[in-house]
């Protein structure tokens, strides 16, 4: 995953809010606002990631082969296709699965940024290029509001 400069302005950022919080006492809510951030840079990466799949072009690609993660416990799998001004692609999936999805020779239809032409992603599967932001969204509030509570009743 590629660090962007809003990664690096929140990382500095949280650093602040941590130590003011803590030099206050309120260390709780500095985590807190860290979490309220991060959700709302998350939901930036979102919005960004949506703009991408609404320009994106649909063609049938061909799985050529599967990439194995380092750790031997996921797969990516290399899809070659062709655009629609006629070059062809071949290019690897960057979300990992555990399990292999399609046959190798399998065509399949993907979707794929006309001004990168090497990121993809397979039709109807979209959600997985966003599970991750969920789901912290989702546990990170839970933590948050146990945080919250706790720092009441304490």
């Amino acid at each position: 995953m590629k660090v962007s400069t809003i990664d690096i302005i929140w990382a500095v950022v949280s650093m602040i809010v941590l130590a003011v919080s803590f030099k206050m006492g309120h260390l709780i809510y500095g985590l807190i606002i860290i979490y309220a951030i991060m959700a709302v840079i998350f939901f930036g990466h979102i919005f960004k990631i949506r703009a991408y799949m609404d320009k994106s072009v649909a063609v049938y690609g061909e799985i050529v082969e599967y990439h194995k993660e380092k750790t031997g416990k996921g797969f990516c799998p290399v899809v070659r296709y062709t655009t629609e001004d006629g070059r062809e692609i071949m290019s690897i999936y960057t979300v990992v699965s555990r399990k292999q999805h399609y046959e190798t020779g399998t065509e399949t239809m993907i979707c794929y940024d006309p001004e990168n032409p090497m990121s993809f992603y397979f039709m109807g599967r979209e959600d997985e290029l966003t599970a991750t932001y969920y789901r912290f969204i989702i546990i990170g509030g839970i933590i948050s509001v146990i945080l919250l509570i706790l720092s009441v009743i304490l």
